[in-house]
């Protein structure tokens, strides 16, 4: 089924890990064919599968409005109401609103389009931050004691300690979401979906991006870097570096997916608005 906006978290390489790590009461809703929906219980809704934190971009994949009312008619005797988290502006639920469903704006989840190589990804940014990102590439390239490079592979134990190393959130995060990473990223790197960057000054890693490529896009959907070496603003550099490494592969799209943080628009992001429909019980 042709989806208007494939998503890796509609697929079973993302969901089946989230499953394993979160989900404790699932249901599954087939009435057309070949359209379906996977529903977990909240704790107060039922929700779809991956829910609203750890999954950026969700849908059903039903197309057809029969599906959608079949959908409704059944669920009017479940024992909580329906509700759709991050949805993009072309979902099929969408078209599955009626009067007394409540459609939300709850985030932006910022892209960049590449059409072209890394100069030209360059170009499409204002003077200002163009020139800011080549001035901090360059200067991490040459304040580096040992050389600055970069890796692109599965170093997920780097990610991890980089993360835990960024802030306390991030390490009260992990604390209890190791596994669902370790799950994930063995079902992402089975499937060539797993690219996890690591910015390095010889030996010592600086930063990282945790990245999933699907349908010709690179997706941010995580990072980490210590905070020692903030000085060289590692993180931008290393996105830098990134999204050169999109252009050389001839993806289409680089994908920060949810939030608003600054860094994001300084590399050139525009705002994809992100929905929650919850149906009317």
């Amino acid at each position: 089924m042709d989806h208007p906006r494939p998503s890796p978290f509609l697929t079973c390489t993302f969901l089946q890990p989230w499953s394993k790590s979160f989900a404790q009461r699932l249901r599954l809703g087939c009435w057309q064919d070949q359209e379906l929906i996977f529903f977990y219980r909240a704790q107060d809704a039922w929700e779809l599968l991956g829910g609203q934190d750890v999954a950026d971009r969700l849908d059903g994949l039903g197309s057809t409005p029969g599906f959608w009312e079949a959908l409704r008619q059944e669920a009017a005797s479940w024992d909580a109401p329906l509700r759709f988290p991050n949805l993009a502006p072309d979902a099929w639920v969408l078209q599955s609103q009626q009067e007394g469903d409540r459609l939300e704006i709850t985030d932006q989840s910022p892209f960049v389009k590449l059409e072209g190589d890394f100069e030209h990804y360059l170009n499409g940014l204002s003077k200002k931050n163009r020139h800011e990102l080549r001035r901090k590439m360059r200067r991490a390239e040459r304040m580096a004691q040992h050389g600055l490079h970069v890796t692109h592979g599965a170093d997920l134990d780097t990610f991890l300690r980089l993360h835990r190393l960024s802030s306390v959130e991030k390490a009260d995060f992990m604390g209890h979401s190791e596994a669902f990473f370790r799950a994930l990223s063995e079902s992402l790197e089975k499937a060539g979906m797993l690219r996890i960057s690591v910015l390095w000054d010889g030996q010592t890693a600086l930063a990282s991006m945790y990245q999933i490529c699907f349908n010709n896009i690179v997706h941010l959907y995580n990072s980490g870097y210590d905070p020692q070496f903030s000085g060289l603003a590692p993180g931008l550099v290393l996105l830098g570096f990134c999204i050169k490494k999109a252009c050389l592969d001839g993806s289409s799209e680089y994908d920060f997916l949810r939030g608003t943080e600054r860094y994001k628009y300084d590399l050139g992001g525009q705002d994809r608005p992100v929905c929650r429909l919850t149906w009317a019980s």
